[in-house]
């Protein structure tokens, strides 16, 4: 962390802001003993694994090991710096951010990125006043307005217009003292040939893209007139990543937290025309498919499934079938709608009104399989006649590819009534492809390419990536290290019992790196304090582990319940004797080559050593411990 925030203020962020009030508006969470617990959003699931624990401050995954305090999760979810997830949740406190010294390279590109998001938040003012109150914004305002949007919903989408002069906008930024390379890099302005700085959107009808949060990172302007393209969206940036963001989202994110569901739209007029009639949870891909991203965004919050609904015409409906392959890749439950007569969304609405619309579009759905069915009729036009047995093969391919067996029957029902076909002779089909498709490798392509290294399955402690191979028990001494170091987690006595009595690290790379970390913790602070313990440590692994470690120990003991000191003693007796019996095959190692070698006096020495060490163990040595840990507690400060 190169930007040194006071303990104070860290400690006072603490208390002012809830994790569980964070998290939840990322992830759907649901009380389940002493944790609340959600699908994880670092990771593809169905059974919720991911535990966050009111009052203790920290988060853990038990299927990928994700873990950490608010501000990690804030840097995970949001992919920010820890200054940055500081200050967004010191925002979120109302509190004054401290005065602190920054890394020069870090200082420089936060205040660059904050630059952008300040020139997009005044051009979308600016924008958004020339509609509404400026004559060169009257023609967006009359084409708004003849779509059927009220003043109310223009406002709430905070939509705008860039008037047809080429420079307003540049100029209204270069007085707010903007520079040139800001307002060019946030794609607001370009450079002519001669070098003259001039607006980027001419005689459009501008839609701020937000971040999850809300804050303007980008534009779309669509043309009024013949300019081209129709719809001009905002190159790259620092701050917009066109695959990373979903229209309306912020706007959408309660109502889908409300319904547990989301509809899926194309374009920016479909996401407002259902807002506008009470729909507010439906969110846009910004007029592209969805992206892997935007599915992991939607599997953070969505708890029933996805309703897509996609234009009507060809590239609408390649588009859907693209996103229903992301969305069954990335197990997230969907739906597919459609609209009568082919209409767009924000026109089928308009039409018929919020309760029409809801109960004979979002309300008669369709399973994606059998949309799937449906589309491929337009790969064999003649499908119900000469195309027949080729349209049937090649359903029985889709069939194959559902791992529903309940979906799979239906639709089979479905192929057997509408083709005139035996259920028995579909079945016989699908259970041939069925064969062969478990034959193949069961690698999910999707799956692999969006959870990240850093979520693969691997032993935490040993630092390997998890194989059957490498499964075994612990060994005694492994156990000893692993439950101290929950006692050392919980409770600054122990810590300096182990410091006092063991004068090596753990063995297992892991528990040595915890182990450190712990040292220089309780070297500046008296009392144990998970949640700040927590907020010490940059190394994402070790994080991990520990949160791994707490969890489980509250999962098991009771919250004030101190470890015995006996068991305690125990422990410490396994580590020491293990360093022992590491010494004595040192010593032995040393007595072997002196033998070969025929030197007396170190034979002599190494005798003398060893029969030392054995007096040591045999003194010291306790019964073997169990490999279940004992019940735990936590002592602190606080």
């Amino acid at each position: 962390m190169s930007m040194r925030i006071p303990e104070e203020f860290l400690a006072l962020l603490r208390q002012k802001v809830d994790i569980v009030d964070v998290i939840s508006e990322y992830v759907r969470l649901k009380r389940v003993g002493r944790s609340l617990v959600g699908l994880c959003p670092f990771h593809s699931e169905r059974t919720p694994s991911f535990h966050v624990t009111p009052g203790k401050g920290f988060y853990h995954c038990f299927g990928c090991g994700a873990g950490g305090t608010a501000v990690t999760f804030l840097m995970e979810i949001e992919q920010l710096t820890f200054p940055q997830a500081i200050e967004r949740l010191a925002k979120r406190a109302g509190l004054p951010m401290p005065q602190v010294e920054n890394d020069p390279l870090e200082s420089e590109d936060r205040k660059r990125r904050e630059q952008l998001y300040e020139v997009n938040a005044l051009a979308t003012k600016f924008y958004n006043h020339i509609l509404m109150n400026h004559p060169a914004g009257a023609q967006g305002l009359s084409y708004l307005l003849g779509r059927g949007l009220t003043k109310k919903t223009i406002a709430q989408f905070q939509l705008g217009f860039a008037p047809w002069g080429g420079r307003e906008l540049v100029r209204f930024l270069r007085k707010r003292e903007f520079s040139t390379d800001v307002i060019v890099e946030a794609g607001l302005g370009m450079l002519t040939s001669d070098g003259e700085l001039v607006d980027r959107y001419r005689n459009r009808v501008m839609f701020p893209i937000g971040a999850l949060q809300g804050r303007t990172i980008g534009f779309g302007g669509r043309a009024l007139g013949s300019e081209e393209p129709k719809y001009l969206n905002t190159q790259e940036t620092p701050i917009f990543r066109k695959r990373n963001v979903l229209y309306g989202y912020a706007l959408a994110r309660q109502a889908i937290r409300k319904t547990g569901q989301v509809v899926l739209l194309e374009g920016y007029m479909d996401v407002i025309a259902l807002h506008q009639h009470g729909l507010a949870n439906a969110v846009a891909t910004l007029g592209t498919a969805l992206t892997q991203e935007q599915a992991s965004i939607l599997r953070r919050v969505v708890l029933d499934d996805v309703i897509l609904l996609y234009d009507s015409d060809s590239a609408g409906q390649k588009a859907a079938l693209k996103s229903i392959e992301i969305l069954r890749e990335m197990e997230i439950p969907l739906r597919v709608a459609s609209i009568p007569d082919a209409k767009d969304p924000d026109e089928a609405v308009r039409e018929l009104g919020a309760d029409r619309f809801k109960a004979e579009c979002l309300e008669q759905t369709m399973s994606a399989l059998q949309f799937q069915l449906l589309q491929l009729t337009h790969k064999h036009p003649n499908h119900l006649t000469s195309d027949r047995l080729d349209y049937l093969r090649d359903a029985v391919n889709i069939l194959a590819e559902e791992d529903s067996s309940i979906e799979r029957e239906a639709m089979l029902e479905w192929l057997s009534k509408t083709y005139s076909i035996s259920v028995a002779a579909l079945r016989d089909d699908l259970q041939t492809q069925l064969r062969t498709k478990s034959k193949r490798p069961q690698a999910n392509a999707f799956a692999k390419k969006w959870d990240t290294i850093r979520h693969m399955p691997q032993d935490l402690e040993s630092g390997r990536k998890s194989t059957p191979i490498d499964e075994r028990l612990p060994l005694r001494h492994e156990v000893a290290e692993r439950q101290l170091l929950v006692y050392m987690l919980l409770d600054s006595d122990v810590v300096k019992q182990v410091q006092m009595s063991v004068h090596s690290e753990f063995s297992l790379p892991m528990h040595s790196a915890l182990q450190a970390y712990l040292y220089a913790f309780y070297a500046e602070h008296e009392h144990a304090d998970p949640e700040l313990f927590l907020a010490t440590i940059d190394d994402s692994a070790v994080l991990q582990f520990a949160t791994k470690l707490l969890q489980e120990a509250i999962e098991s003991a009771e919250p004030d319940h101190a470890p015995d000191p006996q068991v305690v003693r125990d422990y410490i007796q396994c580590l020491i004797d293990h360093d022992l019996e590491r010494e004595m095959a040192r010593v032995s190692s040393e007595l072997k080559r002196a033998l070969e070698q025929g030197d007396t006096l170190a034979m002599k020495q190494a005798e003398e050593e060893l029969w030392r060490l054995r007096s040591e163990l045999a003194k010291g040595s306790k019964p073997a411990l169990i490999v279940q840990a004992p019940r735990t507690g936590r002592r602190s400060g606080r």
